[in-house]
């Protein structure tokens, strides 16, 4: 082979090799592992895996620091299968038009004024019969169907302050935002401290539960900018705040997690769902959240004001529970079992019963004289 045969051979294997390459690089990449919500998970090894909550009895939130995402290969997934049959939590697309990030900063969050209780001039003035003590039993359950229990719950006793949290966001995101929620709120009550500038037009009281919400805002939307996988990680949240010498209940509220009363038998939903129903959406995506904590750098807070007379039952929960039993089935348990602990053990029984197919929290409390002292339990 001469010197020109060797050249136009080296050219045409060049240009063989230059198409191989192209096709290699127009190849389809190979399907990837992907979360609850269709988002890809990343691998990071140096992350360790958060601690599983417990199916038990929770007093307090978590003090340590809120958990590091776990490695991809350590995170279950949902096959497809399941992932039909399990409602997966998600924000409305109309709600996606977020404002830009902006640097950390607690804002004055707009609040929703809602009064259940209203009082007039002629109400008698308070006295030794008004007075009142709150005693809470709370559990939380991760139900049948998923891998993980990104519901979070507080009882502060001490603030008379109640919470429940339900997550969202692929790579363990849900679990990390709802925790971050009530931790801010713990830290918020037990030191007496609350960011951002207070409200002008509600009670003071009400102003410090929205403040610690809002706080609860800005740290998770912090925390989703740390890590690529965490971004659009959020949580509900239904909180409540007593002031018993004030004779009052405030109630904060972010989603579809909800406060129902049962007073003199009559069973009363507090909340209302912030999903894209309320703004006319039917069908499935009826469903998704309208409103969520960690999206947006502020989101409107429901404030609901009421008024607590003794032998009030409260009830918090997450969707988990709402999703499998209605209204009148858990007012039909509420009314039966006397024993609190029985009671919440029961209504999550009955939501495992009936598919169990979301986390399951439930956190119950009474109103009580102030000499009031419990009962032993019967479920102990």
């Amino acid at each position: 082979m001469d010197s020109g045969e060797i050249a136009l051979f080296a050219v045409a294997l060049a240009g063989v090799a230059g198409v191989a390459y192209a096709m290699g690089k127009r190849r389809p990449p190979e399907p990837s592992s992907s979360t609850a919500t269709g988002e890809p998970t990343t691998t990071d090894d140096d992350d360790e895996a958060p601690a599983e909550p417990a199916k038990a009895e929770q007093t307090k939130a978590e003090e340590e620091e809120p958990p590091k995402p776990a490695a991809a290969d350590d995170i279950p997934k949902l096959n497809e299968e399941e992932e039909n049959d399990v409602d997966v939590t998600k924000v409305g697309a109309a709600a996606s038009s977020a404002p830009p990030a902006s640097m950390r900063k607690v804002m004055l969050a707009p609040v929703v004024l809602i009064t259940k209780d209203e009082r007039t001039d002629s109400d008698p003035p308070m006295s030794t019969s008004d007075l009142f003590l709150v005693h809470a039993t709370a559990q939380t359950d991760t139900g049948l169907r998923r891998k993980r229990n990104e519901d979070s719950l507080l009882v502060l006793d001490s603030s008379h302050v109640f919470a429940v949290a339900d997550g969202m966001g692929g790579y363990r995101g849900g679990e990390i935002a709802s925790r971050l929620a009530v931790k801010a709120l713990s830290d918020a009550f037990a030191k007496n401290e609350f960011e951002g500038p207070p409200h002008q037009s509600i009670a003071p009281e009400a102003s410090e539960l929205a403040r610690a919400i809002q706080t609860a805002n800005t740290d998770i939307l912090d925390f989703s900018k740390q890590k690529k996988e965490l971004e659009g990680m959020g949580t509900t949240l239904c909180a409540v705040r007593f002031s018993p010498n004030k004779r009052s209940l405030y109630i904060g509220h972010v989603g579809d997690s909800r406060c129902y009363r049962m007073r003199n038998g009559v069973f009363t939903m507090l909340t209302n769902d912030h999903t894209m129903a309320e703004h006319g959406v039917t069908g499935p995506e009826s469903q998704h959240l309208s409103r969520a904590l960690g999206i947006w750098p502020t989101v409107p807070i429901d404030i609901v004001t009421a008024e607590p007379k003794r032998q009030d039952v409260y009830l918090l929960c997450s969707d988990g529970l709402t999703k499998m039993l209605n209204d009148d089935l858990i007012a039909t348990v509420l009314r039966g079992e006397e024993d609190p602990k029985a009671a919440v053990e029961r209504l999550i029984l009955f939501a495992n019963s009936r598919g169990g197919k979301d986390n399951i929290t439930v956190v119950l409390i009474r109103v009580v004289p102030p000499n009031w002292t419990p009962a032993p339990s019967k479920s102990e």
